[in-house]
């Protein structure tokens, strides 16, 4: 069975964390967020999505699936960006 779209995203959050960078995803990066899909995509035998289509399916699955909200928190910083900080080191 492969990992949830959401699971891979907190295992590539936590694997790109670094010292004074924030372990969480941004609504506000959609390049970021196609690249997380495409590669979950690969590895789970799905189809790759456009840079349009992608963003939403992440988010969504962080949104709406047990292991989303397991996993992220959900914060609105200003302007509308909605940022999703890992909740702890579980997975």
């Amino acid at each position: 069975m492969s990992m949830s779209l959401a699971a891979y995203a907190a295992r590539w959050v936590r694997e790109r964390h670094v010292e004074r960078q924030s372990d969480a995803l941004y609504s506000d990066r959609p390049v970021e967020l196609t690249v997380i899909h495409n590669r979950w995509a690969a590895q789970a035998g799905r189809p790759p999505l456009t840079v349009e289509q992608a963003p939403a399916k992440v988010i969504r699955a962080v949104e709406t699936t047990r292991d989303g909200r397991r996993l992220f928190a959900r914060s609105r910083e200003s302007a509308g960006r909605i940022v999703y900080p890992l909740r702890g080191e579980e997975e």
